[in-house]
């Protein structure tokens, strides 16, 4: 598993899968220091922790789901070397629980990531604007706190494109089911079954209801472990000639 997942690596530094990671964390820092600088935000510190966790569960989360998985993807369909690829000596399931985990240990690191440039907007947007800067103490444990559970109740919505991604050749039917996801929850977000809609599992999390919080988070967690293993064990079954 250890080679499998150092190759992995070597694949991925010949790929976007850094500017993937910066981006993100990037438009969130620039967001926040523009809204905080402007006046159009809170001035509490913790309000702040709030609103940037809602931007990244609500949109930012799903789509990088999306393009990750689809990236990841691609490293083996895009130059059709699945053939090379299983034929190396390892399990099939072992190649594809490699892909899996570097899936979800990147979804970690843009998280951390997307904690840190959430509280940096605060700090740089005082600085431009002192009188806009945010009261309160650095809520970097009810951040972290909630981005932790938020990449667990993510685990659904990731398995599902990895599940999407692996299957398709094609770049586009990740990136249209990503999408379309994303877009039903726009439409779906008041609704009280939206509860049990993937691409709104996360943003639950920030629920005034705990127990609708914790709901979302057994299932979006245990769920996608549970698609992990299933889609993982198809493929590991499928005909890849």
């Amino acid at each position: 598993m250890i080679a499998l997942l150092q190759a992995e690596c070597l694949k991925l530094r010949r790929s976007l899968i850094v500017l993937l990671i910066l981006s993100i964390p990037t438009m969130v820092f620039l967001l926040g220091v523009a809204a905080i600088a402007t006046g159009n935000s809170t001035d509490q510190w913790n309000n702040m922790a709030m609103s940037g966790a809602a931007i990244w569960s609500f949109f930012l989360l799903p789509m990088s789901a999306t393009a990750l998985t689809a990236l990841i993807a691609q490293l083996e369909h895009g130059s059709r070397a699945w053939s090379y690829t299983l034929a190396l000596p390892y399990p099939k399931w072992a190649v594809f629980t490699a892909k899996a985990v570097i899936i979800v240990l990147v979804m970690a690191v843009i998280s951390a990531l997307i904690g840190v440039a959430t509280i940096m907007s605060g700090i740089v947007a005082g600085w431009i604007a002192p009188e806009t800067a945010m009261q309160g103490d650095l809520p970097l444990a009810l951040m972290g706190g909630i981005l932790f559970k938020m990449w667990l109740t993510g685990l659904l919505v990731v398995a599902i494109q990895f599940a999407v991604a692996m299957r398709f050749e094609s770049f586009a039917v990740p990136v249209v089911v990503g999408i379309a996801g994303t877009f039903v929850a726009v439409v779906a977000t008041s609704a009280q079954a939206g509860l049990y809609f993937p691409w709104l599992m996360a943003t639950n999390i920030l629920n005034s209801d705990p127990e609708r919080a914790q709901q979302a988070l057994l299932m979006g967690s245990l769920g996608g472990v549970l698609l992990f293993a299933l889609t993982i064990a198809w493929l590991s079954r499928r005909d890849w000639h």
